[in-house]
């Protein structure tokens, strides 16, 4: 089967690179809905053309969002389910908007996040196809339009698809050292806004209401709440407030994140920050905490690393190198791991610098990685959805 699949890809993958400049050369920002809808209209041509069943969610916000799915997924057959995500964190006004490539390297807006995962998951289909494999097999892939933004309109989605599978694969690029991951942190991002008493800054005391001051100590209580050793972070990324020197501010704001590794430490933060919101170091000041994006954590458990097992065999008869890792950021697997099917991240190509101008794509990898990931997908159809 390797080596009809490797011949399958080979012969594929300048059309492979095409369709992935066509995708990076697409400016699909999270806040550019007619970018993003462009992208998906590029990925549901491709695969109607061979046949597949496009499920396209109208989106009035945000970008659509595609099911792409074979027969027998879309006649309510539980199977695999592959996700990506279209959209990047490029607006089109930075200027990082081509596509281009050296012997060994792809760079561009979103090349290694993730639309190179979008271009392997078409491919894995396709290949699939090739063997005569696909038509007995139930598969769906999502595509996304707000990943980099939290999912919060594409989460629902997500997760009634996960239902409806036995595993799941998320198509974000490998870590750079080329591992699979198999555990990512929990994360909520929430907005801090505080509200004092403005007065003339010359005729206060010690005592004013200043909401700035507040904001300056529960900023101190938050950084009080890291703790590395239990996996738990906590930043104060933004803040503002005031209006001149010479005034007793009235409001202040802060934009603040944490992450988790276990559910119970983000609950256990989360309730300390609304009751250092409930009760503020100064009691003329009021306090008010509001939820931004969430996302839960994927807790590496039993389930994923009997996936991760299956992959590592694969990788030991066929020669390919295989490692996992954890992750401080988070993805979509984060959603799918909630309801307790198997789910393994980074499947696709490996990449780097990611969400910075220097992004780029390890040009070799694309092919190995298609291939590695259609043997991937082939296995756990027989192992985990035949039974």
């Amino acid at each position: 089967m390797i080596k009809k699949v490797q011949e399958f890809i080979a012969a594929r993958e300048q059309d492979m690179v095409s369709l992935l400049k066509k995708l990076v050369e697409i400016n699909s920002y999270t806040g550019n809905k007619a970018g993003v809808d462009a992208v998906a209209s590029v990925i549901q041509g491709e695969c109607e053309s061979m046949g597949l069943h496009v499920r396209r969610e109208p989106r009035e916000n945000v970008g659509d969002n595609l099911v792409i799915e074979t027969q027998l997924h879309k006649e309510g057959r539980k199977g695999i389910l592959m996700c990506g995500h279209m959209d990047t964190v490029f607006p089109s006004e930075l200027g990082f908007n081509t596509f281009t490539q050296d012997e060994t390297t792809y760079y561009g807006p979103g090349v290694a996040d993730m639309k190179c995962g979008l271009v392997l998951g078409i491919y894995v289909l396709k290949a699939l196809d090739s063997l005569g494999l696909l038509q007995d097999m139930s598969i769906a892939m999502i595509c996304n339009s707000d990943e980099e933004t939290g999912s919060s309109d594409s989460s629902e989605l997500i997760l009634k698809e996960t239902e409806n599978s036995f595993v799941g694969f998320v198509l974000e690029s490998t870590k750079e050292g080329g591992e699979f991951v198999i555990g990512r942190k929990g994360r909520m991002t929430f907005e801090l806004e505080v509200t004092g008493k403005a007065a003339h800054a010359g005729n206060v005391g010690a005592d004013k209401a200043s909401a700035i001051l507040e904001l300056a100590k529960q900023v101190q209580a938050y950084e009080e709440l890291n703790n590395p050793e239990e996996g738990t972070s906590v930043n104060v990324g933004k803040i503002e407030g005031g209006v001149g020197a010479n005034t007793v501010a009235e409001k202040a704001r802060a934009i603040v994140e944490f992450r988790y590794t276990q559910k119970n430490s983000g609950d256990r933060v989360w309730e300390t920050i609304q009751n250092l919101a409930a009760n503020p170091f100064n009691n003329a000041t009021t306090c008010t905490v509001s939820t931004i994006t969430a996302r839960p954590s994927m807790v590496t458990n039993d389930a994923i690393l009997g996936l991760y097992d299956m992959i590592k065999e694969i990788g030991v008869e066929h020669g390919f190198e295989i490692q996992c890792a954890q992750c401080g950021g988070g993805s979509d697997a984060n959603f799918m791991s909630q309801l307790g099917i198997p789910v393994i991240d980074g499947l696709g190509p490996r990449g780097g610098n990611l969400h910075s101008v220097d992004e780029y794509l390890v040009a070799s990898t694309v092919p190995e990685r298609t291939v590695l990931a259609t043997l991937v997908v082939a296995e756990a159809w027989k192992r985990y959805c035949c039974k």
